[in-house]
């Protein structure tokens, strides 16, 4: 009974394989008429017929990336652009980013709706497939484009909160991030710490602060002959030639016996006396002795940002932390302060290298000078000139200006040429 019953599973299994053989050959003549068909329609030029009987075909495949090309083609052929580029995107969600239709697709964009479009298809692939080398080709191609304002200022210096202080002709105020005049240059000196309430100007009135709208918003009792920004509840200010810090009241907090002295950040500022750099803490209280030759400050004239501070001794730089620990043991001729997260430049021998906040090189440039990395770019200068790489050392924007600036949020950034300042604001951003 059991030999039987054995016999007849064989039998069973046997006969559903080859009913399942039958079919699926079937299926594929019927599959290769379809397409033999829909190729005799497309010589006479009847795509919509060709279209409709590539669709029959594609019930009987599984892999329809044939298929929907062979379509594709067809919308093309017929200038219908806008159902071949939905078609396209269609096969790249289906099937991933297949290197000749990410192509396809983008050499349409470029052709026939123009940079910024072309920029919007590239961003969102480079969003979906960052490890397509076909769709990082394309986006590295893409993203040093950018837009210019047509400015002519006499400068513009680092964006904080979006806002940033502007000179023109002779005088300062305050710019936005989108090219807009928030407050007239009208002052002889003027700087911002991102406090839209505490911009420090001066006239001829003095120091004082003003709001965004130009209005005064405190004065302080005594003379002064420097004021910077407020920054952690402390301003560096010069009176009778010494630096001391003021607090968010205008109130002498620490004295006035510096030779010159930074903004506060991390709780950390550095102060000079004679030659000589020290640290300090927002009590006035020394971190360290006056033991640096040199103090590196970064486009705000700020030392301590990520906990790390370049210092100098003697003829060699080096990184401390925020107590003057030693960071790494590397040392360098040349350190550019941290103006964010990102590695910071640093000069070995002739060649600019970037640092972490550790002080390990992260990354290795061939520039004549550098700036440190904010918002995923750095400026670089080669032959005179500078533009921006990315943490790839990729040149995203090339060497082209006289001068630039920081990066802002958003791939804005003030660059110089001519003599004039003006903002560029890049089409894509990682």
């Amino acid at each position: 009974m059991k030999k039987t019953l054995s016999i007849l599973m064989a039998v069973l299994l046997l006969i559903a394989w080859y009913t399942t053989l039958d079919a699926w050959l079937g299926n594929d003549d019927r599959y290769q008429e379809y397409m033999e068909e829909a190729g005799r329609l497309e010589e006479k030029g009847l795509y919509l017929d060709a279209i409709s009987v590539y669709e029959q075909a594609r019930e009987l495949k599984t892999d329809t990336l044939e298929i929907d090309e062979r379509i594709a083609d067809d919308y093309l052929a017929m200038g219908d652009y806008k159902k071949y580029r939905n078609q396209l995107q269609q096969i790249i969600a289906a099937h991933g980013p297949v290197e000749a239709d990410v192509r396809r697709l983008c050499e349409y964009y470029r052709q026939y709706t123009g940079q910024r479009s072309l920029i919007g298809c590239v961003v969102d692939l480079y969003t979906k497939y960052p490890d397509s080398d076909v769709v990082r080709e394309y986006y590295d191609s893409v993203k040093g484009l950018y837009t210019e304002d047509y400015m002519s200022l006499s400068g513009i210096g680092t964006f904080q909160n979006g806002h940033a202080v502007y000179e023109l002709n002779g005088k300062k105020g305050i710019i936005s991030l989108e090219g807009d005049i928030d407050i007239e240059a009208v002052y002889d000196e003027a700087a911002y710490g991102g406090q839209d309430d505490r911009i420090t100007v001066q006239d001829e009135d003095g120091w004082y602060f003003v709001n965004l709208d130009g209005f005064k918003t405190a004065v302080p009792e005594g003379s002064y002959e420097y004021m910077g920004f407020l920054s952690q509840k402390r301003i560096a200010a010069r009176q009778n030639g010494k630096y001391g810090y003021l607090d968010k009241n205008l109130k002498e907090k620490i004295a006035f016996v510096y030779d010159d002295a930074t903004a506060f950040c991390e709780d950390v500022a550095a102060v000079k006396q004679g030659d000589r750099w020290a640290l300090i803490d927002r009590m006035g209280e020394n971190i360290t002795d006056f033991i640096y030759d040199d103090v590196a400050v970064n486009s705000l004239g700020i030392c301590s940002l990520n906990g790390v501070i370049g210092v100098k001794q003697g003829e060699v730089w080096s990184f401390v932390n925020d107590k003057g620990e030693p960071v790494g043991t590397g040392t360098f001729q040349e350190i550019k302060a941290f103006e964010s997260g990102e590695p910071c430049a640093v000069r070995t021998g002739d060649k600019w290298c970037y640092a972490d906040t550790e002080g390990n090189i992260v990354l290795e440039c061939g520039y004549q000078d550098a700036e440190s990395f904010s918002n995923g770019f750095a400026p670089v200068c080669r032959n005179g000139l500078w533009g921006y790489i990315d943490p790839n050392g990729y040149e995203a924007v090339e060497c082209a200006f006289e001068q630039a600036g920081q990066m802002a949020e958003g791939g804005t950034a003030p660059v110089s040429r001519s003599g004039s300042w003006t903002l560029i604001r890049l089409e894509a951003m990682d």
